[in-house]
């Protein structure tokens, strides 16, 4: 993989950090309770990227009512709040842009939010395609971890933060366990001006030092 430019580097060191040694991305591996966040501070900026399944967030998979629907909507734009994730308090950071997605057999497209931070409350909001063709998914009923990968829903989000004091960073903490029962924990790969780290996250201890 070969990055072009400073932002591009950011975007393949997350990619590359989400990739295992056998060229699968971790989230293939779709184990419910366990997500995974990447990290790199460039910059005055730290990017995070985090994927989950769907069940995760949910409590669910696959989209199968218009109730279901809206609790993906309502739970995407949870993830978007800038409270999320916290900071060492000593490296001032604030949110630039969030977003979040849901992708799958049964999550493809259904929503593609992108908030600015520095919009009025997020009022600027960008709805994906929210067609009412996802309902004919409802047809396959999925219970427990037997049923086929390609029903598996994923969701992912990414977060722009700035921190004016950047050297001051040495923390992350998340409301995500709180927020969404169904999550257990978070295997953490970060990339800093001191080099990689790797650790977790979970519902008894949610921050990684480094």
């Amino acid at each position: 993989m070969r990055c072009v430019s400073k932002m591009a580097s950011v975007a393949c060191v997350l990619l590359s950090a989400s990739v295992s040694a056998d060229g699968h991305r971790h989230a293939g591996a779709h184990v419910h309770g366990a997500g995974h966040l990447n990290f790199a501070i460039e910059g005055r900026q730290i990017h995070i990227e985090l994927e989950t399944p769907g069940f995760d967030i949910l409590g669910f998979e696959s989209i199968r009512s218009d109730a279901q629907r809206r609790q993906l909507k309502d739970a995407l734009l949870e993830l978007e709040k800038d409270d999320l994730w916290s900071f060492t308090p000593a490296a001032s950071c604030r949110l630039k842009t969030a977003s979040a997605s849901a992708s799958g057999e049964h999550g493809e497209d259904h929503h593609d939010h992108h908030r600015d931070a520095d919009d009025h409350h997020g009022s600027h909001h960008a709805h994906g395609h929210h067609d009412s063709h996802h309902d004919q998914h409802g047809r396959d009923d999925h219970h427990g971890d037997g049923h086929h990968e390609s029903a598996h829903m994923d969701i992912a989000a990414t977060y722009v933060y700035e921190c004016a004091n950047i050297a001051g960073l040495n923390s992350i903490s998340t409301r995500l366990f709180q927020r969404f029962g169904s999550s257990e924990q978070l295997k953490v790969q970060g990339f800093t001006d001191s080099g990689q780290i790797a650790g977790q996250m979970s519902r008894q201890r949610p921050e990684v030092r480094f």
